[in-house]
Order: C-alpha cells, then sequence, then structure tokens
C-alpha cells in the first residue's frame, strides 16, 4: 500500500510538472509577444552622404559621412538619420579611355580617376561605435527625388511661357541673393558654389569627393543590435490587406536598364521601411519582398530618341512566407540630376532631353559661320581693336575646347584658328544634341523608390514561392 501511494504521488507530481513545463511559455509571455533580433541583414544598403570635401591624393584619405535615411530591422528603427560613418579612400584606379578621350575633346585635361571608398565603423545617436564592413557605390554629387507626375502640367503658349519662365528665373535669383545676404552661413555656402562651377571649367583641376556626394554602403557582413520583444497585438494585421493608394518605401534589389531589359524581366525589391495601419498595427515588415516585371522597354535609338521603362509589382512576399497578389506601381524614385529622366503620372520613366537640344547647336553653328563672315560690323571692330576681334575670337573658340579654347584665340589672334576651333565645336554640338544616341533609362540595384499600391486580391498560399507571372503566361505558384 505504501508503495502504490507513492507511485501515485509520484504520477500526480509529474503531471503537475509537465502542465507547469506546458503552461509555462503562456505565463512568461501572456500576450504572445515576439522576439525580434535587430539584425541588419548583409547586403542592406545604407545611403551616406559627405559631411565635407575630400581631397583625391592618396589610398588611406580619412572619409566621413551620415546616414541619410533611417535603416530599420522588421518594424524597429535600428540606424537613425544622421549617424556618423567614418571611412577612407580604399583604392584609385585611372577612368576608361572612352572617358579620358570624351574629357579632352572637350578641353578637359584634369587626369580624372575612379575612387573606391570603404567605411568601416558607424557612431550611433546614442554614442555607441560599432564596425561595418561594406561594399560602396561610386558617389553622385546632385541626388534628386522624382515624383510621379510632378512635372507633368498645362503648357501655355510658348512665348507666354517663355516670358513666365524668365521672371520666375529672375524672382528666384532674387530671392537666392537675399537669403544668402541675410541668412548666417549661406553666403558662405553660394561662394563654395560659384567657386566649384568655376573650377568646373578651368582645363586642369584637381579631383576631389565634394562636400554633399551621396553613396550607397551595402553591408557585406550582418550587423548585430541585439533584441527586442514586440507585442503580439502588433503583429495581428501583418501580412493583411494593404490600403489602396499607400506608398512604401523601398530599395531595388535588381538593376534595371532600358537598353538591356525587356518586356517581362523580373523585377525585385524590398521594403526598407515599415507600413502600420491607422491603430499603429503592423501591416508590411521590413524586409518585405516585392516580385513584378517590366511591362515596356524601349532601348534609345540614334537621332537622339531616348529610352523608356515601365514595370509593375504583383507579388509582395512577407519574411514568414506567406505571400499576396498585389498591384503597384513605381511612385517616385532618387536618381543623380544627370540621368534625366522623368515620372509619368502612370509610373512609367521616360529619358528626357535638354531644353537646349536645338538652341545649343543652333548658337554654335551661328558663331562658328560668324568666324568666316566678312561683314563691316566685324570688321570696324577689328579695326578698333588693333586687327582682331578678341572677344569675338575668345567665344568662337571656347565653343569647342571651352577655356582652353578661349584662351588659345585670344592669345593667337587667328581666323583661321579660331574658325577651326569654332565648327570643330559646331559640328561636336550637332552630333551630340542631334545625332547621337538618346539617353537610356537606368535604375542601378539599390535604387531607393517608392511604390504606389492599388487593388488588391486575396492572400496566396504560404507555400507559393515562385516568380509573379506576366500576364498570358502560365505560372506553377499557388495565388
Amino acid at each position: 500500500m505504501h508503495t502504490g501511494k507513492t507511485i501515485s504521488c509520484f504520477g500526480v507530481m509529474l503531471l503537475v510538472s509537465v502542465l507547469g513545463r506546458a503552461q509555462s511559455p503562456r505565463q512568461n509571455n501572456p500576450d504572445n509577444s515576439k522576439v525580434i533580433p535587430l539584425t541588419v541583414r548583409a547586403g542592406v544598403p545604407i545611403r551616406v552622404v559627405l559631411l565635407k570635401s575630400v581631397r583625391i591624393k592618396h589610398v588611406g584619405e580619412p572619409v566621413e559621412g551620415r546616414v541619410l535615411e533611417p535603416v530599420y530591422v522588421f518594424d524597429r528603427k535600428v540606424i537613425p538619420a544622421g549617424s556618423k560613418v567614418q571611412g577612407r579612400i580604399a583604392k584609385i584606379d585611372p577612368v576608361s579611355k572612352e572617358k579620358r578621350l570624351a574629357a579632352l575633346a572637350n578641353g578637359n585635361f584634369t587626369p580624372f580617376h575612379t575612387v573606391h571608398i570603404e567605411f568601416t565603423s558607424l557612431t550611433l545617436a546614442n554614442g555607441k561605435r560599432l564596425p561595418i564592413e561594406t561594399l560602396v557605390s561610386q558617389g553622385e554629387g546632385n541626388v534628386v527625388h522624382l515624383v510621379a507626375g510632378g512635372a507633368k502640367k498645362k503648357k501655355p503658349g510658348v512665348v507666354h511661357g517663355k516670358v513666365a519662365e524668365v521672371r520666375q528665373q529672375i524672382k528666384q535669383q532674387k530671392k537666392r541673393a537675399i537669403d544668402a545676404i541675410e541668412a548666417p552661413g549661406k553666403l558662405k555656402r553660394l561662394e563654395t558654389a560659384i567657386s566649384a562651377q568655376l573650377s568646373a571649367q578651368l582645363p586642369y583641376h584637381r579631383q576631389s569627393l565634394r562636400k554633399g556626394t551621396q553613396f550607397i554602403a551595402q553591408l557585406e557582413t550582418p550587423l548585430e543590435l541585439g533584441t527586442e520583444d514586440c507585442p503580439g497585438k502588433e503583429l495581428e494585421k501583418m501580412g493583411s490587406e494593404i490600403p489602396p493608394g499607400s506608398v512604401v518605401h523601398v530599395w531595388l534589389a535588381t538593376r534595371l536598364s532600358s537598353a538591356t531589359d525587356h518586356k517581362g524581366t523580373q523585377v525585385e525589391a524590398v521594403v526598407s521601411q515599415p507600413v502600420f495601419s491607422s491603430h499603429h498595427q503592423l501591416i508590411l515588415p521590413e524586409g518585405t519582398q516585392l516580385e513584378g516585371f517590366v511591362t515596356e522597354a524601349v532601348p534609345a535609338r540614334h537621332l537622339n530618341r531616348n529610352g523608356r521603362l515601365r514595370f509593375t509589382f504583383r507579388r509582395v512576399t512577407l519574411p514568414h512566407g506567406v505571400t499576396r497578389q498585389v498591384e503597384a506601381g513605381l511612385q517616385a524614385a532618387n536618381v543623380p540630376r544627370a540621368s534625366h529622366l522623368r515620372i509619368d503620372s502612370e509610373g512609367g520613366a521616360h529619358a528626357t532631353s535638354s531644353k537646349t537640344k536645338y538652341v545649343m547647336p543652333a548658337i554654335d553653328v551661328l558663331l562658328a559661320s560668324s568666324s568666316i563672315d566678312g561683314d563691316s560690323g566685324r570688321r570696324a571692330i577689328q579695326e578698333s581693336s588693333g586687327g582682331s576681334d578678341v572677344a569675338g575670337g575668345a567665344v568662337r573658340g571656347g565653343v569647342g575646347f571651352g577655356l582652353v579654347g578661349s584662351l588659345v584665340a585670344m592669345a593667337a589672334r587667328s581666323q583661321a584658328l579660331t574658325a577651326g576651333f569654332a565648327f570643330y565645336g559646331a559640328a561636336w554640338s550637332v552630333y551630340s544634341h542631334l545625332m547621337a544616341r538618346g539617353s537610356e533609362v537606368v535604375f542601378p540595384k539599390d535604387t531607393a523608390m517608392e511604390i504606389r499600391f492599388g487593388t488588391h486580391e486575396a492572400p496566396a498560399s504560404s507555400g507559393g514561392k515562385g516568380k509573379a507571372t506576366p500576364p498570358g503566361k502560365s505560372s506553377s505558384s499557388s495565388s
């Protein structure tokens, strides 16, 4: 009897122990909270802007910048904007022969180099300094934020439009001049900008990375930043329908180009900032993948005909594998100003031509023609200036070789030499503005974009791992 009672008591104790263990997770985690590892994955891009100019002298020159946009993990901001990034010049290479010859053809004799930067440490807002390993893109000096349909306006009459444009430019110039005088520090910035423009016109100037140059530093190894609890109530809406019209920040995971891509080419992007509901419940966490395809790709052609590119996203895949069919298109993108892109109201990207496409060749041809024109007005100028049109020769010489052509023409005072410079410049201007191949639409990998969502369908099964499929093609994935 004592043995039976002992076994019975032992069984009760074992059952209580098992039940206690089974219930302990609920007791320790009553709201089904989730532990989030705050680890920035390898491959995530960090956008950095230089704090000061760096003269390109030798390898090892220190470089310092700030983080432009915050970096998130799941639904938490882990690297705030403004965090400091330190690094150095890792390598200096000469540019290609084609770029060198193009610069020489325009009278620029600066020995350009391709500079490779590496950022090695990150300092957070709280002063914590972390080592990082990065692969850094080539810097862009002037990055603009393009918004779909931003430039589309009703066009006024040609004359009225030009007058309004000139008036607006005058107002802007006056405002900039007043602001430069009244606001502390702005006059210095204005002087720096003017100095940089004048320096760029010189036939030879020292190469440097200017203050404000932007880089994309892609992490090569994960960055561990601890863990954090996420309450279950904040995750109840995760993966639910995205409200139509929502704009989501992403970075492009695949390079896109109107020159190499075609209709049906797969496009991938990654959500860079979490999307929340109106009640601050998470809908799309950082790291959610978007899949789509190119719907139109027209490469640039000769006679200065520019390229076009259009793409759409049809599937989102959350980090835990759940997929949803969507309709989403390009709303905005950060691109270099020199790329001359425009995004129409439907999300299509177009390369645009300079406003001086026809004006500059006409002016250059007129100047070249005037270099051999013996009208009485020019002869009067020549006689009064000692036998040569110094100012006119400088202008015509500058058509071909910039400041070098102007200086040589002024020094030589030779009509034949000046005419040669002018006709060379006019021929190059006509070719580059009117005859050459137009510009392509190019979105490099890691380009920061904003995607606008439209209508949505029912969620797909969590096992659907296939790519988004263009209309008219069969898909093996369950949607």
